[in-house]
């Protein structure tokens, strides 16, 4: 599938609706559907990736045989052919072979429960035409997303922010606050969206709307908060990952792999040609940088059976690259790692509707360098960073910047984790450069997200893991797969995100050896698979090896000229910010440029 639109209970404007469904990333012959209820107070529109069942019948809307039900769903049901089974020998009858359709008799069933009987990667929107109620649902880890908006009376739903822009009478403003997530941790968490007023339904939730009771969330799903002492034994691992790869497998369309040399997606390959589904593999290459990874993808795929073709970064005009990939985004992101996965997608594309990733596998079985070291240090730095706390806004003092980054490291575990994951700006200084938009901003906003899901009874590694999984993982991992692959109607799987797979590697008891072996599970699964392949290497991760073709001077003056500063909403400190000798200067720089190439394609004065 690939987008979903949704008005409900306002009387909309078609030609509003129209825009609405044409801004929803679909490229290609894609289908796009739409249905309007007779009173015109409620719409559903799709634009479809068909995936499962090619034919006609499996365009949305779909509906049930009554015509009381409708649906439109973007994602996959991984159980959809057990659901059927039983559903049918409940007595109700299917009018197609979409995977989406067990979703309407699911609910038909079981009402808002059947959420909890969905395994797979989904975002809906469902209207029950008899109860005049809406029941809008997003799977547990946020594989597919949703963004949701009160208007009027009513509601209104999209896979993207931008779909929902056209239903409204005007644009909503930015929202600061979402503005300095992306600055200090890389994205904005949910349940914000960069559009004030524009919501991201959260991982694991749903919500219901009627005229009486209003839009009500409601979640369903939470991520592991208690460890079972069982130990990750290859005797229940490999059983569970093959049923998962092989429900995975669902389609009626070729499926590729997106292989990048690393144990998590080795793990996936590996586990597909034992299954007997050695499928076609690519992977990025960085020819220019000695820590190009494309070989090892290329050693690996060779050693499991599978064609391996390499997508070079350079060979592109990486600026030209970085001006459309900010372009089809929805939301600003601070990561270069879109480029490659950008640029990754649109290769794939052109013969293939599925790709499989081993996303994942660094939340669910603790692989991030940022999962190490994790003894607390025995002395708080806040008294040292009050102090510097003058220079730091002021952006006068390199070394005092320098200074109060340490000390903010040293606050809690948090501190430590946000600075070791994404150490770009501080608190402060964000507060500085939003000052002229009037956005306060302090510690305990920047780690508000995290601290929402850090469980202090676990050991720290998991706690760690729980907070990745339900913010850096939806809010960066899986928005750059989804948005990326969308761009040009490509759909990518994350077998190791499965719900079942997260409930299982979450709850495994710590082990002593995690800190020097991490992913032991994947490496013992590996060990007689790709015996002859190196596991303990580090992986380098699909990110933009040393920001390619960086110009300083352009992307500065570039800034300068952009939105935010020609419209004074950020201050002048901003110069200095970047300037050489901050921390991470060149990284700034980054972040700054991304958010106004994103403003340009976006954003009106």
């Amino acid at each position: 599938m690939c987008g979903i639109v949704a008005q409900i209970g306002s009387e909309g404007d078609p030609a509003s609706q129209a825009r609405a469904l044409q801004t929803l990333a679909a490229r290609g012959p894609n289908h796009a559907g739409q249905w309007r209820s007779e009173d015109g107070r409620v719409w559903l529109g799709h634009r479809r990736l068909a995936i499962v069942d090619l034919t006609p019948d499996g365009n949305q809307p779909l509906r049930n045989a009554a015509g009381t039900l409708w649906l439109t769903a973007n994602g996959e049901i991984y159980n959809a052919p057990a659901l059927r089974a039983e559903l049918t020998r409940r007595g109700h009858r299917f009018l197609s072979h979409s995977d989406n359709e067990a979703i309407l008799h699911a609910y038909a069933e079981w009402g808002d429960a059947c959420v909890k009987r969905l395994e797979g990667m989904f975002a809906f929107v469902l209207w029950d035409a008899e109860k005049q109620r809406a029941l809008a649902a997003r799977d547990a880890i946020g594989i597919k997303p949703l963004f949701w908006r009160r208007i009027g009376s009513g509601v209104a739903f999209a896979s993207e922010a931008k779909a929902i822009v056209p239903l409204t009478l005007q644009a909503p403003p930015i929202d600061s606050l979402a503005l300095g997530y992306v600055l200090t941790t890389g994205s904005v968490p949910a349940p914000l969206s960069i559009w004030r007023g524009v919501r991201k339904l959260e991982p694991g939730a749903c919500l219901s709307w009627s005229t009486n009771e209003g839009a009500r969330e409601v979640r369903y799903w939470t991520p592991p908060n208690a460890l079972d002492d069982q130990p990750a034994t290859q005797q229940a691992w490999v059983p569970l990952f093959h049923q998962v790869l092989q429900d995975h497998l669902q389609a009626d369309t070729p499926l590729a792999m997106l292989l990048s040399g690393g144990l998590d997606s080795n793990s996936v390959a590996a586990g597909l040609a034992e299954l007997g589904h050695p499928l076609t593999a690519f992977g990025v290459s960085f020819p220019e940088s000695p820590r190009d990874e494309a070989p090892r993808a290329q050693a690996a795929a060779q050693a499991l059976g599978m064609p391996f073709q390499r997508v070079p970064l350079p060979g592109v005009d990486v600026p030209e690259l970085r001006n459309e990939v900010w372009r089809s985004l929805d939301e600003p992101s601070g990561y270069s790692a879109h480029l490659p996965m950008f640029r990754l997608s649109r290769v794939v594309a052109r013969s293939y509707k599925v790709a499989l990733s081993g996303d994942g596998g660094d939340e669910v079985f603790g692989g991030y360098a940022w999962y190490r070291d994790l003894r607390l240090p025995r002395r708080r730095g806040t008294l040292m960073r009050r102090a510097l706390e003058t220079l730091v806004k002021r952006a006068e003092s390199p070394r005092a910047t320098h200074a109060a980054m340490a000390q903010f490291s040293r606050h809690s575990a948090l501190h430590r984790h946000a600075m070791r994951q994404f150490p770009r700006f501080l608190p402060e200084e964000v507060e500085a450069l939003l000052a002229p938009m009037g956005q306060r901003f302090d510690d305990e906003a920047m780690l508000a997200p995290m601290a929402r899901w850090f469980s202090p009874d676990l050991p720290l590694r998991r706690a760690l893991q729980r907070v990745d999984l339900m913010t850096f993982c939806s809010d960066h991992v899986l928005t750059k797969a989804d948005r990326a692959s969308m761009a040009f109607g490509l759909e990518a799987r994350v077998p190791l995100l499965d719900k079942r797979v997260v409930e299982w590697g979450l709850t495994r008891a710590v082990t002593d050896d995690e800190e020097s072996r991490a992913k032991g599970v994947l490496r013992d699964y590996l060990a007689t698979r790709l015996p002859n392949l190196e596991q303990d290497y580090f992986k380098q991760g699909f990110s933009n090896r040393a920001a390619v073709q960086r110009d300083i001077p352009a992307m500065t003056q570039r800034i300068a000229d952009g939105y935010w500063v020609r419209n004074g909403l950020w201050s002048p400190i901003w110069q200095r910010l970047i300037r050489p000798g901050m921390p991470y200067h060149e990284a700034r720089l980054e972040v700054l440029y991304g958010l106004t190439l994103w403003a340009e394609h976006n954003l009106r004065d």
